[in-house]
């Protein structure tokens, strides 16, 4: 971890040298600042997220705790329903600030809020009137006798979620004006809410689902709400207003958005979507091993994400500004950044096991098979990440999106149609997904190449 924190810092103070004159050198100290900042956080969000797993597993057995997994997973979902606004407005906001165009920037923001708060209503409705007609023990292959906690359980948190639905472009919005470390810190600041809460009211939730999945539901509502307040404060240029709200900017927005949204889906599918997978063909408890350890070695995944988090919007600007040569430059230093946590994932592998059973108490058992395709994930999204955020930057997501999607449907066909003919079990679900997964990173790779050469025609230009 030492040689960890001394890479990031290296990669942020010394080698991210402007190679362009002024405007790269205040690109590179914007990109230092979120970094760094981030980079404590971080640690400071890990640490809590560590400090919360043994304290809920305390409270609850492993078959609720991998509901609880489950769950969210499923809630993860209901973020994609955005059409990928958020994401679209970030990259449209960033280009908007590289132009100096504050009036287009209220303008993309505030038709942004405008669409999201109908889309909430609209989703609200949905949800109420097809919540009788849902029987989410049989869905998350649950006990029968947790029937009656889940149903009250999932509409308090499916009610809290829409809430947040309108709120969570904000950080979006934080991205664009390249101040991504305050994104980190409502992260943070979610997590040491619900480890405040569930310890203060420990009393009450002993055993019990439902004020598990309020707390953690609730917390992120409060800090998103707070965080909105606070960017609106900090960056008075921007302002709320009905006059700023055009359908045309609507648009411009969803023409990027809808394939990050495309993206996200497989995404979702890929990653998030097998906790429920695993609960289906085996059984919530097992949900467990797999988070955990997915937890472990995400730590390395974050230290690399936190440092390159700040390059989404900077890609966006260099772009925009045709400066290739600054985007060539950071390319190489990232390359030094993955070698070193790629070193720290190997490192992990024969410590995982023994770090696993402190977590969860002794109450679940793990394979070395499972620890091996975790760690081999890990490494591979953390070297196409940076290409993800050139190109998601610079809005050549297209072709991505078409690939993801590919590759999370020939997933879904192989765990249900193939794995339930051959019983593939959780390792032969995680090692389909490693294997479909692996179809989108040659793509990114070979686009980039294509971008930065001024060679992309066709599909590889979009």
């Amino acid at each position: 971890m030492k040689n960890v924190v001394k890479a990031i810092s290296n990669f942020l103070s010394y080698q991210l040298r402007s190679v362009t004159g002024k405007v790269g050198n205040k690109r590179n100290t914007k990109i230092k600042q979120n970094a760094m900042v981030s980079l404590v956080i971080m640690v400071l969000s890990n640490l809590t997220a560590f400090i919360l797993m043994p304290v809920v597993i305390g409270y609850l057995d492993v078959t609720k705790y991998g509901l609880w997994l489950t769950i969210n997973s499923i809630l993860a979902w209901i973020f994609l329903l955005d059409l990928g606004l958020s994401g679209g407005l970030r990259t449209r906001l960033a280009e908007a600030l590289a132009r100096k165009d504050i009036e287009d920037a209220n303008i993309l923001i505030n038709t942004s809020y405008a669409f999201m708060g109908i889309l909430m209503l609209v989703l609200s409705t949905a949800y109420y009137l097809i919540s009788p007609f849902i029987d989410w023990r049989r869905l998350f292959n649950a006990p029968p006798d947790y029937a009656g906690e889940l149903n009250q359980l999932m509409t308090v948190v499916v009610i809290f979620f829409f809430l947040r639905f309108a709120l969570q472009i904000v950080n979006g919005m934080y991205t664009a004006v390249q101040r991504n470390s305050v994104s980190n810190l409502m992260n943070f600041a979610t997590q040491l809410l619900s480890l405040v809460a569930i310890l203060g009211f420990a009393g009450q939730i002993q055993g019990s689902l439902f004020w598990i999945g309020f707390i953690y539901s609730l917390s992120p509502l409060i800090v998103f709400a707070l965080g909105t307040i606070l960017f609106f404060r900090c960056f008075k240029q921007f302002k709320l207003s009905f006059r700023y709200i055009k359908l045309s900017a609507l648009k411009r927005v969803l023409d990027i958005g809808i394939f990050e949204f495309i993206d996200q889906i497989a995404f979702i599918i890929l990653m998030s979507a097998t906790n429920f997978i695993i609960a289906h063909i085996s059984s919530p408890a097992q949900v467990v091993p797999y988070h955990v350890t997915m937890r472990i070695f995400g730590i390395f995944l974050t230290v690399f994400t936190v440092a390159t988090n700040p390059l989404t919007p900077a890609f966006t600007e260099a772009f925009t500004l045709d400066d290739h040569s600054w985007i060539k430059a950071t390319f190489r230093k990232t390359n030094k950044l993955f070698f070193i946590c790629s070193l720290g994932v190997l490192m992990m592998i024969p410590f995982s096991k023994p770090i696993f059973s402190f977590l969860v108490k002794g109450k679940a058992e793990l394979s070395y098979m499972l620890v091996i395709i975790i760690a081999v994930t890990t490494l591979i999204r953390m070297y196409v990440s940076v290409f993800n955020k050139f190109l998601t930057g610079c809005g050549k997501v297209r072709l991505i999106a078409v690939t993801s999607l590919f590759s999370a449907f020939l997933y879904l066909f192989f765990v249900f149609v193939i794995g339930d003919y051959f019983d593939i079990g959780v390792n032969g679900v995680l090692a389909s997904q490693l294997a479909v997964g692996l179809i989108t990173a040659p793509v990114m790779i070979i686009q980039t190449h294509k971008v930065l050469k001024h060679k992309a025609k066709g599909i590889w230009a979009r």
